[in-house]
């Protein structure tokens, strides 16, 4: 053989030994094995136990009461929806066919709100049902902030930034709007459509900006932050009537109790010369007394109730990995002290199950999405 075709020869052995190579990492790409999230080279993750963590078509959900979140991690399962039973938070399972900036469910209903980052990012809200398959889609007009629905599962409101990135940010703008999961259309596409009275006088200002929705029993009225001239107020909005009324100030990001009775939110520090904090605090809306939690760490999220006692809330991994995020929990009534409730989660929010669904549910085999008309 000559040298130029022997040289051939081992060209062609190479080539078809890489891609050999190619065809077995495209399949275990593929397999199962390959679906479970692994921790980055340096990081401090905790490592998922179950070695197929991710929910398959028809597999039933954990029984019981469940935590819904987005997982956070350093790999390429980011943003993937995950659920967990109540009572063992740390055995978390994956859908993979959701992944989300914000996600809440309630009553067998959920919505993940999206980002499809490109040369070109565009949000979206997808609305699933109990066995955590899509079917409908309505587009956003903005990064995604906040998302909470109503304990009957019926509306859903959402925030999100039409300039700026954060609260913290100068002249941020942000848009709330209220889905009405019966129909997968918008029932409220700008709250700042509604009519605003502070002491029974109307309020008007071109500044105006709503975030943080939390819905009261029966869902048709809700607690929110109005943002105005600089205050954070705390208001309660009426659906049908189309108005909202200040009560309180220097409130952000209502979180309405189980039980109606109290409100956990964030209140604003500093901001004058320095970085603006927030510190979480809750509300008696009986007696109008509010008092600090334990938690002294800034926490810029819309907290939510693990139960009647203990709120739930998102803090950064630290200084070793800030772009993980944490689930915390705290006591509600200001005593004991912060504690890690489940790592690389982020948006968590309980499912306490639907009496008339019953608390297990599955993934279904495929449902057709339909796609409403843009809002306006």
């Amino acid at each position: 053989m000559s040298r130029r075709a022997l040289l051939f020869a081992v060209i062609v052995a190479f080539c078809l030994g890489g891609a050999g190579a190619y065809v077995r990492y495209a399949a275990q790409r593929g397999s199962p094995a390959a679906l479970v999230p692994q921790p980055s080279p340096g990081s401090r993750q905790t490592p998922v136990s179950d070695p197929t963590p991710f929910l398959s078509p028809g597999e039933s959900s954990p029984a019981g009461p469940l935590l819904v979140f987005r997982h956070t991690s350093l790999d390429q399962h980011n943003g993937v929806l995950g659920i967990a039973p109540l009572s063992d938070p740390a055995a978390p399972r994956f859908v993979a066919r959701l992944r989300c900036e914000r996600v809440h469910m309630a009553a067998g209903r959920g919505v993940c709100l999206t980002a499809d980052r490109g040369v070109f990012t565009t949000y979206g809200a997808v609305l699933f049902d109990q066995t955590f398959n899509p079917v409908a889609e309505l587009p956003l007009v903005g990064a995604p902030s906040r998302l909470q629905l109503a304990p009957d599962g019926t509306l859903a409101a959402t925030t999100v930034f039409v300039t700026g990135h954060s609260y913290a940010t100068v002249g941020f703008s942000t848009r709330t709007s209220i889905i009405d999961l019966d129909t997968r259309q918008w029932l409220v596409e700008d709250l700042e459509t509604f009519t605003v009275r502070r002491q029974n006088q109307p309020m008007h200002a071109a500044d105006f900006n709503f975030w943080g929705v939390t819905f009261m029993p029966g869902a048709r009225r809700f607690y929110a932050t109005l943002g105005t001239g600089g205050e954070t107020l705390l208001v309660t909005g009426d659906v049908d009537a189309r108005t909202v009324e200040v009560i309180e100030d220097s409130v952000e990001c209502p979180s309405l109790s189980p039980d109606g009775r109290r409100v956990a939110f964030k209140h604003r520090d500093g901001g004058l010369i320095g970085p603006i904090t927030w510190r979480l605090w809750v509300l008696n809306l009986d007696s109008r007394r509010r008092h600090p939690l334990a938690e002294t760490r800034s926490v810029d999220d819309q907290v939510q109730w693990l139960d009647d006692e203990q709120v739930l809330y998102a803090l950064p991994g630290g200084a070793e990995r800030p772009a993980v995020m944490d689930q915390w929990v705290v006591p509600a009534d200001g005593g004991g002290e912060p504690r890690l409730f489940l790592p690389q989660a982020y948006s968590a929010a309980v499912v306490r199950g639907d009496p008339d669904r019953g608390s297990a549910v599955s993934l279904g085999q495929g449902t057709e999405v339909s796609k409403p008309k843009p809002a306006r």
